[in-house]
Protein backbone atom coordinates (compact mmCIF):
# COMPACT_ATOMS: atom_id res chain seq x y z
CA UNK A 1 0.00 0.00 0.00
CA UNK A 2 3.15 2.31 1.16
CA UNK A 3 4.92 1.57 -2.71
CA UNK A 4 1.54 3.00 -4.51
CA UNK A 5 1.47 6.06 -2.74
CA UNK A 6 4.32 6.62 -3.37
CA UNK A 7 4.64 5.79 -6.89
CA UNK A 8 1.25 7.86 -6.96
CA UNK A 9 3.20 11.21 -4.95
CA UNK A 10 6.45 10.60 -7.47
CA UNK A 11 3.83 10.84 -10.87
CA UNK A 12 2.11 14.01 -9.07
CA UNK A 13 5.38 15.66 -8.40
CA UNK A 14 6.53 14.66 -12.00
CA UNK A 15 2.95 15.90 -13.68
CA UNK A 16 3.27 19.45 -11.36
CA UNK A 17 6.85 19.80 -12.26
CA UNK A 18 6.00 19.47 -16.13
CA UNK A 19 2.74 21.92 -16.11
CA UNK A 20 4.83 24.65 -14.27
CA UNK A 21 7.63 23.80 -17.24
CA UNK A 22 4.98 24.70 -19.58
CA UNK A 23 3.62 27.32 -18.42
CA UNK A 24 6.99 29.36 -17.98
CA UNK A 25 8.40 28.16 -21.75
CA UNK A 26 4.75 29.28 -23.10
CA UNK A 27 5.57 32.94 -20.92
CA UNK A 28 8.61 33.19 -22.61
CA UNK A 29 7.39 32.38 -25.92
CA UNK A 30 4.24 35.22 -26.00
CA UNK A 31 6.89 37.79 -23.81
CA UNK A 32 9.46 36.74 -27.09
CA UNK A 33 6.88 37.08 -30.02
CA UNK A 34 5.05 40.77 -27.99
CA UNK A 35 8.93 41.96 -28.15
CA UNK A 36 9.22 40.87 -32.15
CA UNK A 37 6.17 42.34 -33.33
CA UNK A 38 6.77 45.85 -32.34
CA UNK A 39 7.59 47.92 -35.50
CA UNK A 40 8.70 51.58 -36.87
CA UNK A 41 5.98 53.24 -38.59
CA UNK A 42 6.96 55.85 -39.26
CA UNK A 43 10.13 58.45 -38.85
CA UNK A 44 10.87 61.32 -39.29
CA UNK A 45 12.55 64.70 -38.63
CA UNK A 46 10.56 67.53 -37.01
CA UNK A 47 12.77 70.28 -37.52
CA UNK A 48 16.06 72.13 -37.01
CA UNK A 49 16.81 75.67 -35.24
CA UNK A 50 19.29 77.80 -33.40
CA UNK A 51 18.52 77.54 -29.88
CA UNK A 52 19.96 81.55 -29.47
CA UNK A 53 21.11 80.45 -25.98
CA UNK A 54 24.54 79.83 -27.12
CA UNK A 55 26.70 80.99 -30.52
CA UNK A 56 26.50 77.98 -32.66
CA UNK A 57 24.18 75.62 -30.87
CA UNK A 58 21.68 74.17 -32.08
CA UNK A 59 18.16 71.79 -31.60
CA UNK A 60 17.42 68.68 -33.58
CA UNK A 61 13.38 67.40 -32.94
CA UNK A 62 13.11 63.94 -34.10
CA UNK A 63 9.79 61.80 -34.13
CA UNK A 64 9.56 58.39 -34.17
CA UNK A 65 6.07 56.37 -34.33
CA UNK A 66 6.18 52.75 -32.66
CA UNK A 67 3.20 50.00 -33.44
CA UNK A 68 2.55 47.67 -31.10
CA UNK A 69 0.05 45.26 -32.51
CA UNK A 70 -0.17 43.04 -29.97
CA UNK A 71 -3.09 43.85 -26.74
CA UNK A 72 -0.60 44.22 -24.14
CA UNK A 73 2.14 46.92 -23.70
CA UNK A 74 5.36 46.42 -24.34
CA UNK A 75 8.39 47.47 -22.26
CA UNK A 76 11.30 49.83 -23.92
CA UNK A 77 14.72 49.74 -22.16
CA UNK A 78 15.83 52.72 -24.07
CA UNK A 79 16.05 54.41 -28.01
CA UNK A 80 19.36 55.46 -28.15
CA UNK A 81 20.49 57.76 -31.49
CA UNK A 82 23.52 58.81 -33.07
CA UNK A 83 22.86 62.08 -34.98
CA UNK A 84 25.16 63.20 -38.32
CA UNK A 85 24.98 66.78 -39.67
CA UNK A 86 26.48 66.65 -43.34
CA UNK A 87 27.84 63.18 -42.41
CA UNK A 88 29.56 64.42 -39.28
CA UNK A 89 28.69 63.07 -35.94
CA UNK A 90 27.39 65.83 -33.74
CA UNK A 91 26.50 63.57 -30.74
CA UNK A 92 24.23 60.89 -29.24
CA UNK A 93 21.70 60.35 -26.86
CA UNK A 94 18.90 58.04 -25.65
CA UNK A 95 15.44 57.74 -24.02
CA UNK A 96 15.34 55.46 -21.19
CA UNK A 97 12.02 52.89 -20.21
CA UNK A 98 9.25 53.92 -22.56
CA UNK A 99 5.86 51.77 -22.50
CA UNK A 100 4.49 51.13 -25.14
CA UNK A 101 0.87 50.52 -25.17
CA UNK A 102 -1.22 49.02 -27.90
CA UNK A 103 -1.60 50.44 -31.12
CA UNK A 104 0.15 53.47 -32.09
CA UNK A 105 2.17 55.35 -29.87
CA UNK A 106 4.03 58.53 -31.09
CA UNK A 107 7.62 59.82 -29.52
CA UNK A 108 9.21 62.89 -30.47
CA UNK A 109 13.05 63.44 -29.35
CA UNK A 110 15.05 67.07 -28.52
CA UNK A 111 18.53 67.10 -28.94
CA UNK A 112 21.08 69.76 -28.60
CA UNK A 113 24.35 70.16 -30.54
CA UNK A 114 27.15 72.54 -30.94
CA UNK A 115 28.25 73.62 -34.46
CA UNK A 116 32.06 74.75 -33.28
CA UNK A 117 33.71 70.97 -34.06
CA UNK A 118 32.20 71.23 -37.29
CA UNK A 119 34.11 72.00 -40.20
CA UNK A 120 33.43 75.49 -42.26
CA UNK A 121 31.63 73.80 -45.51
CA UNK A 122 29.02 72.07 -42.91
CA UNK A 123 28.91 75.20 -40.58
CA UNK A 124 28.09 77.73 -43.75
CA UNK A 125 25.26 75.28 -44.57
CA UNK A 126 23.97 75.65 -41.49
CA UNK A 127 24.11 79.49 -42.14
CA UNK A 128 22.76 78.86 -45.44
CA UNK A 129 19.28 76.94 -44.31
CA UNK A 130 20.00 73.73 -45.40
CA UNK A 131 21.36 70.14 -44.49
CA UNK A 132 21.31 66.92 -44.50
CA UNK A 133 20.84 65.12 -41.26
CA UNK A 134 21.05 61.72 -40.59
CA UNK A 135 19.84 60.22 -37.20
CA UNK A 136 20.66 56.06 -36.79
CA UNK A 137 20.06 54.46 -34.03
CA UNK A 138 18.09 50.95 -31.89
CA UNK A 139 15.13 50.43 -30.32
CA UNK A 140 16.22 47.70 -27.29
CA UNK A 141 13.64 45.81 -26.36
CA UNK A 142 13.81 43.42 -22.81
CA UNK A 143 12.35 40.02 -23.10
CA UNK A 144 11.91 39.34 -19.50
CA UNK A 145 11.53 36.41 -17.87
CA UNK A 146 8.07 36.62 -15.38
CA UNK A 147 9.26 40.23 -15.90
CA UNK A 148 12.45 39.51 -13.37
CA UNK A 149 15.14 39.26 -15.81
CA UNK A 150 16.18 39.74 -19.07
CA UNK A 151 17.40 36.71 -20.92
CA UNK A 152 18.02 38.42 -23.89
CA UNK A 153 17.49 41.94 -25.55
CA UNK A 154 15.60 42.27 -28.95
CA UNK A 155 17.04 45.15 -31.10
CA UNK A 156 14.93 47.16 -33.63
CA UNK A 157 16.98 49.40 -35.67
CA UNK A 158 16.17 52.65 -37.58
CA UNK A 159 17.72 55.59 -39.56
CA UNK A 160 16.29 58.82 -40.55
CA UNK A 161 17.87 60.62 -43.02
CA UNK A 162 16.56 64.49 -44.46
CA UNK A 163 17.83 67.32 -46.01
CA UNK A 164 16.44 69.83 -43.82
CA UNK A 165 15.77 73.62 -43.92
CA UNK A 166 16.97 75.71 -40.78
CA UNK A 167 14.40 77.36 -39.07
CA UNK A 168 16.29 80.84 -38.44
Amino acid sequence: MKEKWKTILKRAKLIISLVILAGVIIHLVLVYNAAKSLEMENERIVGLSPTYKKIDEYELKFSLTLKNPKSTSIEVDYIKYDVYVEDEFVGSGEKARLLIPPGLSNHTFSFTFSAINLTSSTKNLLLQGEVDVTVKGDVIIPAKFLGLFTWRYIKLPYTIHDTISVSL
